[in-house]
């Protein structure tokens, strides 16, 4: 009896196995949030790098202002409203931290995803694996060329490795700028256009030659920071980047296009739409493109809302404290123009053909690569002009032809340096980044600024003084004291 029992048992043991066997067939899939995929594709990945990084760079939002911002300020084609510490050079520290921990994360995720043989497979999903990682190198230059821009030395080498360095130490600006053309040089040759496109690409939409004409377009504008400090490796860099072939038309602009609901969509327009507005256009710009009866005033600016104060363009002046600017009424300035720049929609310039232009317009003055300095220079204007939707060819010739505005060969340089600033408007980093090497055009110290000159840097954040001290105080030893007024090394 006890061997039956025991022998039923068994089988009773067995059957409950089976059953519990059959009911959780599938459990670990039917406890899986679809709403929080284990494995995220490299092209939700790209997105994300892609909107972080444009946030970082150019936002307005209340939690995130963007490097931009303050650098439209300092270049004085904007000014806050009601003034402010920005506009007197009062605000040093910027933080840097989301450009690590957000876009360029994901960017070294893409790379990795796409070199894994235990990962590649799945990532190729969202494309070529090369084609992707050029991608994200990339893009990581752009990143890591604005993050230098700013600050100078800032953690390079030592970063996006995980827990592998917790105190990545700070590289110099000039490691980084060698690196930057290597990393540009690496991503132009992985990319094989026949090889196809790659999916979550909001810049390009996945079109690998317009990658390819962008990675080459950047390397020269990598190169030509370099004027000052190491001539003959930008000449050379530059030369390449020419050869190997740059943007050659306005249809190859990078721009970031945003969409039309939150939080995608445009952060100008949640600021000065659904928020309190914040930045006037300056009064330097408006004045420069009045003077030069400039058709791209009423695509950058409004008219004043007030017409009984004034009417018309009106700047709002810079360089004002918050009592002398709150005296004066928002409404009795120009704001940024609201079809062009405020809409839901409106998109951003990461890098432009009319850049390319001035930059060739430069090389050539300075004997890096042949053609018409003078050529260059006018294919350059006419592109902004075009960017900026004016395609009337009499009203561009009309414009081209003014002797303020003619090429001038005695000082190449101030006609360059004068169009370029217009140009770069609303991409406040390159903007002040080309007004430092260049000095042009001659802009006035802040009237209440309370530091004796313009902003040629941003301070480290508080988080590193804090918490990776000892590096911060190397790169501070370096570089110079943690100020406003330091220049960053190619600002001699």
């Amino acid at each position: 009896m006890k061997k039956i029992i025991n022998t039923n048992l068994i089988v009773l043991a067995a059957g409950f196995s089976i059953f519990l066997s059959a009911c959780t067939e599938g459990f670990e899939e039917l406890n899986i949030d679809p709403n929080q995929p284990v494995v995220v594709p490299t092209s939700s990945l790209l997105t994300g790098a892609q909107r972080e990084l444009v946030a970082d760079i150019f936002g307005n939002h209340n939690e995130l202002n963007g490097v931009g911002l303050p650098a439209m300020v300092y270049t004085q084609q904007m000014a806050s409203l009601r003034g402010g510490t920005t506009d007197t050079y009062a605000t040093v520290e910027e933080d840097f931290s989301t450009f690590y921990t957000n876009g360029l994360r994901d960017l070294q995720e893409i790379i990795a995803l796409n070199s894994n043989v235990e990962t590649m497979t799945n990532a190729a999903l969202s494309g070529p694996n090369n084609n992707q990682i050029a991608v994200a190198r990339i893009l990581k230059a752009w990143a890591f060329q604005n993050i230098t821009d700013v600050w100078g030395d800032v953690p390079y080498t030592e970063t996006l490795q995980g827990n592998e360095f917790p105190l990545p130490i700070y590289d110099t600006q000039e490691f980084i700028y060698m690196d930057l053309l290597k990393e540009l040089s690496e991503a132009v040759e992985m990319i094989d256009v026949a090889d196809g496109d790659i999916s979550g690409d909001i810049i390009y939409h996945g079109d690998m030659e317009k990658w390819l004409k962008f990675a080459n377009s950047l390397k020269m504008r990598v190169a030509l920071r370099l004027s000052k400090v190491a001539p003959g490796v930008a000449a050379n860099a530059l030369a390449e980047a020419f050869a190997a072939g740059p943007m050659d038309s306005v249809e190859d602009n990078a721009f970031y296009q945003f969409l039309e609901s939150q939080p995608n969509n445009n952060p100008w327009y949640f600021r000065f739409e659904l928020s309190v507005p914040n930045y006037g256009v300056g009064s330097t710009l408006v004045d420069m493109l009045k003077s030069l009866d400039d058709p791209r005033l009423e695509k950058y600016a409004d008219v004043a809302f007030n017409q009984d104060l004034g009417g018309g363009y009106i700047g709002q002046p810079v360089g004002l404290d918050v009592a002398s600017g709150s005296a004066i009424s928002d409404f009795a300035v120009s704001w940024p123009d609201a079809e062009n720049i405020l809409q839901p929609t409106s998109r951003f310039t990461i890098m432009s053909y009319a850049e390319v232009g001035f930059i060739l317009a430069e090389a050539a003055e300075r004997g890096w690569i042949t053609g018409s300095a003078s050529d260059y220079y006018t294919t350059a204007i006419t592109a902004s002009m075009e960017q900026w939707g004016i395609s009337d060819p009499e009203t561009i010739a009309a414009y081209l032809a003014q002797e303020e505005v003619v090429y001038d060969t005695s000082d190449p340089i101030k006609s360059i340096g004068n169009q370029k600033w217009i140009s770069f408007y609303m991409q406040g980093v390159q903007s002040w980044c080309e007004w430092r090497r260049l000095e042009v055009p001659e802009l006035e110290i802040a009237k209440d600024a309370v530091i004796d000159g313009i902003p040629r840097r941003r301070g480290y954040p508080p988080s590193e003084i804090n918490l990776n001290k000892s590096n911060y105080e190397a790169a501070v030893a370096r570089q110079g004291t943690d100020d406003l007024l330091t220049r960053v090394w190619w600002d001699k």
